[in-house]
């Protein structure tokens, strides 16, 4: 099979193990090189998950955006253009399902929400089906990370012009189902003004998306708020860390030489957001990174919308 062949059928990732090449982007550069064959990490002659699968599952409605629709927030038009734009997708139960991809466009894993207390990987689900993969070493990334390739992202849809028109408040700175068997990109963060008003105007999406290289990063704490954000602020790229927990140094590496900003979510005790201050701080120490953590939240938020940890889509819908 030729090699546009594979292209067409999976990532360039999977595409280059089928000829012996492990492909990598390392500071920014493609770098391919050959497999080492006693290397058991290739070992097996598959590869889980598979773009196949992102596509098996696509869906383009959601629940958790019906409040802002409802409020008058985004479309529904919106809402199907994030969808498609983060390969969004459901289980048969109607779960949602969030794929990380990663910038190579290889799909890493996706977190199944079966409620707001309770989630499962796609990975768990595969290990418990499949005896063979059981030790297989799952590696994430930051969910939206596929957005930094300005080739891959709307392109299906470059013709498409959206709407939104929006009040919000003034504020400072900015698979299958297994389990059942632009019209900124100067680089700089949301401003004030842009949060204090919130009007996007009628862009080309491929006007807006083709200079992604330059849109600064704001990253949240859940995929959907990142989903959500990405319609009303479509200057920035929006990404999301899913839990501390699977906070590491190597998923901020993807994003040498770019401009981020954090926006945890809030608490009584202003936790989160001493711990990003220190996260960042070894961030700093390796990578060329321009990147602070905002303290909207912090500065903003009422002692009962803190009691509630509250992130800053809650804190944009319940602001009028």
């Amino acid at each position: 099979m030729k090699f546009q062949e594979l292209l067409d059928q999976c990532s360039l990732k999977a595409a280059g193990k089928e000829i012996g090449l492990d492909v990598r982007v390392v500071e920014g550069q493609l770098v391919c090189t050959p497999f080492d064959p006693d290397d058991p990490r290739y070992s097996v002659d598959f590869i889980f998950p598979s773009t196949k699968m992102v596509e098996a599952c696509r869906a383009d409605d959601f629940d958790f955006f019906q409040p802002f629709i409802n409020a008058g927030k985004l479309t529904i038009e919106q809402m199907h253009h994030a969808a498609q734009r983060y390969h969004l997708g459901k289980t048969k139960s109607g779960s949602p399902m969030f794929w990380m991809i990663d910038d190579m466009l290889d799909p890493l894993d996706a977190r199944i929400m079966q409620s707001e207390s309770s989630d499962t990987w796609v990975s768990q689900l595969l290990k418990k089906r499949e005896p063979l993969i059981r030790y297989w070493q799952v590696h994430h990334c930051l969910f939206g990370l596929h957005l930094l390739n300005s080739d891959f992202c709307d392109k299906s849809i470059s013709n498409t012009n959206l709407t939104n028109s929006t009040n919000n408040p003034s504020i400072k700175s900015r698979t299958n189902d297994l389990s059942d068997s632009c019209d900124s990109c100067s680089g700089e963060n949301i401003s004030a003004e842009s949060m204090s008003s919130v009007v996007v105007k009628t862009n080309s999406l491929d006007s807006c998306d083709s200079c992604s290289g330059n849109k600064p990063i704001s990253i949240v704490e859940s995929e959907s708020s990142a989903v959500i954000l990405s319609e009303l602020f479509p200057e920035s790229l929006w990404m999301a860390y899913v839990s501390t927990t699977h906070l590491s140094y190597d998923l901020f590496v993807p994003l040498q030489g770019r401009n981020v900003t954090i926006y945890p979510r809030t608490d009584p005790y202003l936790s989160n957001y001493l711990f990003f201050d220190d996260f960042i701080a070894s961030v700093l120490k390796g990578l060329d990174i321009h990147i602070s953590v905002s303290s909207i939240l912090e500065d903003y938020a009422t002692d009962e919308q803190k009691s509630r940890c509250i992130d800053l889509v809650d804190f944009l819908l319940e602001e009028q």
